[in-house]
């Protein structure tokens, strides 16, 4: 017959892995970060942010427009409403220093005659109806000539833009474009550490299926000996047909705990490769290497530590940054702004030569001045809701520092908890273990009763089940620790 401590060792033994690949939890922990598709999601987001603020900052730079058009007319321009004359003023009329017509030159007795037609009975020159001299010659101009354009119209052209004041607008939307980038890495971030503490708890999961079904086989070994012992009694005399059949009753119920354990344990292992992004069917083990803290260290020194370190806060401070920023957007709209722009622009038809048919340009330069008068107080109420929304944003983050710290709080003291109810755990596995000891000793000594020995095992188990448990739930609050402090996210870079 073997004995009680030798059926223990057993419980030192890991499930058999043949060629099967031993993960660790730091390994398990990366397979997920570079599989998961949520982090890659929140990856792509910030290369989206990080070309944003690239963006951005290619507003303070010239920007270059190639510009052309084309325009169909049915119709020309039609400079003349009718036919013009246009007097004719000899050579004499014109003023030689300042090339301007002479109106003196039609009072003088000598030069009027030769300019102006004059009445020979009055001696003064003859009016047209609106009461205007009539001169001796006219220029004729028909109106057929006034018309100019065509109906193909043509225009392409290069021009350059340069902002040179926006009242700060562009400053301030490269800092948003900035602070956008800084949330997507700290989205990223925290993706990344929920990613983890799912991964840690189906990863303990896993370890915990693995003790309770190493656990369970341990208890029906037992049971397989004691049924052996019982047989071996029974045919001496020494126990009844009863007793033998209510250990085999026992040891039935036992295997089929081991094939739930068995069946949870391919469960969890499946859950395991589907987060890390391995085969669902894949064979592997884990390795349960855990270092448990004594003490997690000073509520105040978590706490701190979780407002310099957490994701959320950065965002949200992030974020409040950016409400202030559309306040000075919103401020900068009231502002002047001043531009310059410049180019080269061809036509056809061609204004420079008479709107020939052909390409002409020119060179053109700028200064464009714009100062907003009145909006009907649109632009004060923009800015007033810019303040409000700030202030919105600085209460998100005043909650969310309160939250966090009574997460942090309340992780602490689940993981003491925790720890306190592995040690409790592991004195009451001791004292059943010995338990279980004296009852077989007693029982093989016949001061015992077979369901005695069943008792003490059930309550063996029952202690080594409870230890299982606690050291998950240790590890669990460990990780949910981490990342309520913001280590697991890691560090801010």
């Amino acid at each position: 017959m073997r004995s009680i401590l030798s059926l223990l060792l057993v419980l030192l033994l890991t499930v058999p892995s043949g060629a099967q690949n031993s993960l660790s939890l730091e390994e398990c922990r990366q397979l997920a970060l570079e599989n998961n598709r949520s982090l890659q999601g929140a990856a792509h987001g910030l290369e989206a942010a990080t070309l944003q603020a690239g963006s951005a900052r290619k507003h303070f730079f010239p920007k270059i427009f190639a510009e052309g058009g084309y325009m169909r007319r049915t119709r020309q321009y039609q400079l003349f409403d009718g036919d013009i004359f246009l007097p004719v003023i000899p050579w004499e009329g014109i003023n030689q220093e300042t090339g301007q017509f002479n109106p003196a030159v039609l009072a003088d007795p000598q030069l009027a005659p030769d300019i102006l037609v004059i009445n020979p009975e009055t001696g003064q020159p003859f009016v047209d109806a609106d009461g205007n001299p009539l001169f001796q010659q006219y220029a004729w101009l028909p109106e057929e000539e006034g018309k100019i354009g065509a109906k193909n119209n043509y225009q392409i052209g290069m021009v350059l833009e340069q902002p040179v004041y926006m009242g700060g607008r562009i400053r301030s939307s490269h800092r948003m474009a900035l602070a956008g980038e800084r949330i997507a890495r700290e989205n990223k971030r925290l993706t990344g550490a929920e990613v983890i503490a799912k991964t840690d708890a189906r990863f303990w999961q896993v370890v915990s299926m693995k003790e309770q079904l190493e656990l369970t086989r341990t208890w029906l070994e037992m049971l397989d000996h004691f049924v052996a012992d019982l047989e071996r009694l029974l045919e001496e005399g020494m126990v009844t047909q009863n007793q033998l059949l209510e250990a085999q009753v026992k040891r039935n119920e036992v295997r089929l705990k081991e094939m739930q354990a068995s069946n949870g344990l391919r469960l969890s292992k499946m859950a395991l490769a589907q987060i890390t992004g391995l085969p669902l069917q894949d064979e592997f083990t884990v390795d349960p290497d855990f270092s448990p803290l004594s003490r997690a260290g000073e509520l105040e020194e978590v706490v701190s530590l979780a407002m310099e370190q957490r994701p959320e806060i950065h965002m949200l401070k992030e974020t409040t940054g950016i409400h202030l920023e559309k306040e000075n957007i919103a401020r900068s709209r009231m502002l002047p702004s001043v531009g310059l722009a410049g180019g080269y622009t061809y036509m056809n038809p061609n204004p420079y030569s008479g709107f020939s048919r052909e390409f002409g340009g020119d060179w053109h330069v700028g200064v464009s001045v714009r100062i907003p008068i009145y909006h009907f107080g649109e632009k004060r109420t923009q800015l007033a809701r810019s303040r409000v929304e700030t202030k919105r944003s600085e209460l998100a983050l005043a909650e969310a520092q309160e939250k966090i710290e009574l997460e942090v709080t309340q992780s602490l003291y689940n993981y003491e908890e925790a720890a306190a109810r592995t040690e409790f755990a592991e004195m009451s596995l001791d004292q059943a273990t010995e338990n279980l000891r004296l009852t077989r000793d007693l029982f093989d000594e016949g001061r015992a009763a077979t369901r005695e020995v069943l008792e003490a095992q059930a309550l063996w188990q029952d202690a080594y089940q409870a230890l299982i448990s606690a050291k998950n739930q240790q590890r669990v609050a460990y990780t949910e620790l981490l990342k309520a402090s913001g280590e697991l996210a890691g560090s801010k870079k």
